[in-house]
């Protein structure tokens, strides 16, 4: 009932012309959108926290119709060329580096003629490995054991005899480990590892659709295709919690594979996590020595020309977002 009254709320507004207002309001600037996955469809028993930050193809079909019906679409150079116009554009972006990025997003967006930006983890591609805060997510959700103990700022203990305790716990502990030093992480990676041993960390069969990344040979495809390709770290950290070196590391093995693999210049990429906390100016400095044009957050809202561009805004598209939340978020009506 609630969400039914917030829709009808939204489309109100759109009716009396709010949204048109503010968009003519903001008119001179920009919108990115940061997607993770798309599918034609969600697990009837998926449809919670393991598919929160994907979509539908369906969704992403009619969220590419409404960009398309209020703004202009812009292709990456706009945001690091001198003369870039970003006046009334939007682009489209992915983190990570999944393959149904390439197999069910790449469709749409050849579809529509648009280029979107795929920013992967060059460490992942071509394994059957989890990125680390989905493996501390899937070793919660698919241990049979009942109970936890972490080193974490002090000694934890975590029930997870239910799949509630289960989600509360994988929020607490990774909200935690995103803070910690990269050495700490590894040392409590193991601990979880070690004690939730139950559980396979390679991907299976059963979760190739929502977990494996892609190969080089398709992301090599997706550039062919039209697509960008930017760099989102080598291993995923948090940027902030390396080491000026650790972050010099990351930031130039994402970029020497992208071009070892693909012969084409790494320019771009994004922030895991992506909040303010996640970056500093050392990146800024240290993206600009490595040769990248430009760099995506996961702040909102708006770009403009004088937007920082190792510190670009982007708006975040998750499972449980309708269209008319969307369009109330574009225009800045919502943060």
């Amino acid at each position: 009932m609630r969400d039914i009254l917030k829709d009808l709320i939204f489309r109100t507004f759109r009716l009396f012309g709010v949204y048109r207002f503010l968009r003519f309001r903001e008119r001179g600037k920009a919108v990115v959108l940061t997607y993770h996955g798309v599918l034609p469809e969600i697990p009837q028993n998926g449809a919670g926290y393991e598919y929160r930050n994907f979509v539908t193809t369906r969704q992403f079909e009619q969220q590419i119709k409404l960009l398309l019906k209020h703004y202009r679409p812009l292709k990456v150079d706009n945001f690091y060329q001198p003369n870039g116009n970003l006046a009334g554009g939007f682009l489209i972006t992915f983190d990570d580096g999944f393959r149904n990025n390439y197999r069910y997003a790449m469709p749409l967006l050849k579809k529509y003629g648009l280029q979107g930006c795929f920013f992967i983890s060059t460490k992942l591609i071509g394994t059957r490995d989890y990125l680390w805060t989905e493996q501390v997510t899937l070793l919660l959700e698919k241990t049979a054991k009942s109970r936890l103990e972490l080193n974490l700022d002090e000694r934890r203990v975590f029930e997870i005899d239910t799949p509630l305790k289960k989600e509360k716990a994988s929020q607490q502990i990774r909200k935690q480990m995103k803070r910690m030093p990269q050495q700490q992480l590894y040392i409590t990676l193991k601990q979880l590892q070690a004690q939730l041993s139950d559980v396979s960390l390679k991907v299976g069969e059963a979760e190739e659709e929502r977990y494996l990344f892609m190969t080089w040979d398709e992301v090599r495809e997706m550039i062919a295709a039209g697509q960008h390709i930017g760099g989102h770290t080598h291993t995923h950290p948090m940027l902030a919690t390396l080491t000026e070196t650790e972050s010099y590391e990351e930031l130039k093995c994402s970029k020497e594979a992208i071009e070892k693999n693909t012969s084409q210049p790494c320019l771009t990429m994004s922030y895991p996590n992506g909040e303010k906390e996640d970056y500093s100016e050392t990146q800024f400095a240290q993206l600009e020595k490595l040769g990248y044009k430009c760099a995506f957050t996961q702040v909102p809202l708006f770009n403009t020309k004088t937007t920082n561009r190792f510190e670009l805004r982007r708006v975040n598209v998750s499972l449980k977002m309708p269209i008319t939340l969307l369009e109330a978020k574009l225009c800045g009506f919502l943060k």
